[in-house]
């Protein structure tokens, strides 16, 4: 009997993994991204990950951002650099939330940043060949998570797309 399992999108630098599976069962699997920006617009990935969304049996998948995020951090405190894709993406996300931003502190910022970041990988796999269609057709729900690891609390998210 095949059991259906929830895919988590995280960033490997964040190491929640354990955190995850502790509140959500072991009935997981994860795919990792700096930042948790994935790149899905490669057909080759596009294709594995609809396979991978079918062998695995995924009922959901999860989009999670940790507000002390590396890179997140690294975007609002302007920090290091490391040219990495996340590091493209995140800024292009402060920038056009700038006025919002500049209204919050630095903790605000950061989950605000985070949950921007969601909706944005949400939407880019509602693009994904293959993908997007058990998106909208609710084959496979799409949710997300921040977890902020000063509270050792997540906060769903339930994306409207």
């Amino acid at each position: 009997m095949v059991t259906n399992k929830n895919l988590f999108l995280i960033c490997p630098d964040c190491t929640i993994e354990r955190t995850i599976e502790n509140k959500f069962g072991r009935n997981t699997c994860f795919l990792t991204a700096l930042g948790s920006v994935f790149n899905f617009s490669d057909f080759n990935h596009a294709s594995a990950l609809n396979r991978f969304l079918h062998d695995e049996a995924i009922a959901e998948i999860i989009v999670v951002n940790d507000t002390h995020c590396t890179f997140i951090n690294n975007v609002i405190c302007k920090n290091n650099n490391y040219n990495t894709i996340a590091e493209k993406e995140l800024p292009k996300i402060q920038t056009n939330n700038s006025e919002k931003l500049a209204q919050l502190n630095v903790d605000q910022q950061k989950e605000f940043l985070a949950e921007l970041n969601i909706y944005r990988q949400a939407y880019e796999l509602l693009d994904v060949a293959f993908v997007g269609s058990k998106i909208s057709d609710e084959t496979i729900k799409i949710s997300g998570l921040i977890y902020n690891r000063n509270s050792s609390k997540f906060k769903r998210i339930t994306l409207d797309l």
